[in-house]
This record gives C-alpha cells, structure tokens and sequence, in this order.
C-alpha cells in the first residue's frame, strides 16, 4: 500500500508517511520523528492483528532507513523507487515455511552471514523478518546472536501478531511499534485513494463490517485475488509437469530450459518448490515399492520413480527445500533457476 508523494512538494517526512499508511498517528509521528532526527534504532518489532499492515509498515522503515531525496520520503530517489518496485538489493524479507509457517534456523544462519556483508548501494541493509510468533526458541536464539550485536549498517524488523511471542531478550532490544485498526470513515477514504476504482459506499460498509482492519475489507472488496492465487497455482502445476518430464528425459538443455520457465516470479517459485518436491516424495515412494499407496499418481511420477533412486530423489528434495529458503532471503532468481536445474540434473 506504499504511495509517494508528487516530487518536488515540500510535504514533511510525517505527511509523507500519513499518505502511505492510514491511521496510526502515534505509530507515524514516532517513526517521522526518526527520520527528523537521524536516529533511528537498529531493530524494530511491528506487532498487530493480520490485516493491519504490518509488513506494509515494514516496508515503510525500510524506506525510512535508505531514503534520499532532498525532502525526505518524498519518493523521487533510486532507493525508494526500487523499494516501490521491490528490486532493491539492500532489502531481504525473510518467510517462514512448513505446516507452522516458522522460519528456520537455517534461514537465521544464512541471515547472520548476509549481515556481514556491506550494503550494496543504501547507507543500511534492512532485514524483515515477518510473522515471527511462530519462531522456535532455537531460531530465536540463533537470532539474538546477531540481534545484540548487530553491525552498524544494518536494520532488523520483525513482525508478529504479539510482541509477548518472543522471547524477552529480544523484546527488551527492539523498538516495539503496536499497529491498531482504523477509523472506518479514515480507512473508506483510504481505499478509495490507493484503488480509485473502489465504491466509496462499498469501501465504507466493508470497514465498518471488519472494524477498521483494512486488510480484511480489501479481501471483501477484492475477492478476484482467490481467483489470482488459483491461477498461480495452475501455472505452477504446468510448470512442474514440465519439469518431472524432462527429468525422466536425457536432455540437460531441455531440463534447463524447463526450470527457466520460473522466470522471476518469486510467488510461483515458491508454489513450485512446494508441488515439485510433494512430486518427488511420491516418486521416493514408487522408488521403495509403496507405489500401490498412492493416489492417481501422474505417468511422470510414476516413471521418475523407476528411473531415479529413493536415495537421489530425498537428496533433490533437500536441495529443493535449501532453495525454498533462499527464495525466502532474496536469492536473484536467474541464480535460482540455475540452481534448479542443476540440482535436478544430479542422480
């Protein structure tokens, strides 16, 4: 929901910022302050219900902390148009994965490594870590390694629904940022300004009915993103199917050639990585002769599993999730599907 301002007004930091997120005056006015005063913390944790904008706010921090321009967020600087665009190199967001949608520690080890590295064209590098409720101690702890002692050019943001789900010595050293639902009548307008194409009355009713979380009335307002998500997924299934029969060929070109198909659509990266390696679980099964247990199996799993053995096919499966956490800490994706090809080219 990130805006910017026409270039060349003289709107302050905080107009700026009340453009781009609605409501949260406290939470706005703390963060311009920031930006005024050219302190800002090393680490932040955004907490607040799903659909309130957190990682939105996230991303305005990570706009606060490289902006540029002659009038601060004015949105007229290469920072805060790549932000805009999300193609700036100096940001990593970091997902969890899984059944508890966790993010692992390996994800937090490769993370402290990136710390190190100096930023690539901002003054800092900023590291979003989102939903972390459900973060295990050990890779919170595995995070507070870096957390304590964080170098000077970077800026940690974590997000989650409550700050009490992670553990104090990560509490006691984050700038705690608490995000609240929205005056209805505020949000309306809200909406209507950032999709001109919104019904005002339609706009007013949705958040009036979900109490001021914008999040939830724009998947009222715009239930068309259920049929997007369903069509990622049918691309990412095409896409698979692709790539299961090129493994059963002898051509690496066409493997190759099957794994760029991915482009640099990141989302349906990661719903391949997710229907690529259910795939070769069920070929590993095939492999040990359990085959029988499956249901309506595809003629290319079936084959895979004849032609490749259980012990390769685990090992393609553990690169694949290695990958699914890299996609996850801003791996380019030409190196990704590289990646892929080559993993899956190995027997």
């Amino acid at each position: 929901m990130l805006t910017d301002g026409l270039p060349g007004t003289e709107k302050s930091a905080e107009a700026h910022l009340a453009e781009a997120f609605c409501g949260n005056r406290e939470a706005v006015e703390a963060l311009a302050g920031m930006v005024v005063s050219g302190r800002m913390p090393h680490a932040f944790i955004v907490e607040g219900a799903d659909g309130l904008g957190k990682s939105t706010f996230a991303g305005l921090i990570a706009r606060c902390a490289m902006c540029t321009c002659a009038v601060p967020l004015a949105g007229t600087c290469s920072h805060c148009r790549k932000l805009r665009e999300h193609i700036h190199p100096d940001l990593t967001v970091i997902t969890g994965s899984g059944k508890t949608n966790a993010i692992a520690i390996d994800a937090v080890r490769a993370m402290r490594t990136d710390c190190r590295i100096a930023p690539n064209e901002a003054e800092k590098r900023v590291f979003v870590l989102e939903d972390c409720d459900n973060m295990q101690p050990a890779a919170q702890n595995a995070f507070l390694k870096i957390f304590e002692e964080a170098p000077p050019h970077v800026v940690f943001v974590m997000t989650c629904r409550s700050a009490m789900h992670l553990l104090e010595t990560i509490r006691s050293r984050g700038r705690i940022i608490t995000l609240y639902p929205v005056d209805p009548a505020e949000g309306a307008d809200f909406l209507c300004r950032q999709y001109p194409t919104t019904d005002k009355a339609a706009a007013a009713a949705a958040c009036e009915q979900c109490g001021g979380n914008l999040g939830e009335a724009l998947r009222q307002l715009r239930p068309d993103d259920g049929g997007k998500q369903a069509a990622l997924e049918e691309q990412a299934a095409g896409i698979v199917r692709g790539i299961l029969s090129a493994m059963c060929g002898s051509s690496e070109l066409t493997l190759a050639a099957a794994c760029h198909a991915i482009g640099k659509d990141r989302a349906l990266a990661g719903a391949i990585c997710i229907r690529l390696s259910e795939a070769l679980c069920c070929a590993m099964m095939v492999s040990v002769g359990a085959g029988e247990t499956l249901e309506h199996p595809s003629q290319e799993v079936l084959r895979l599993g004849t032609l490749v053995s259980a012990s390769a096919l685990m090992r393609h499966i553990q690169e694949i999730n290695m990958l699914s956490d890299w996609l996850r800490i801003n791996i380019s994706m030409p190196l990704f599907n590289t990646r892929l090809a080559i993993v899956l080219q190995r027997r």
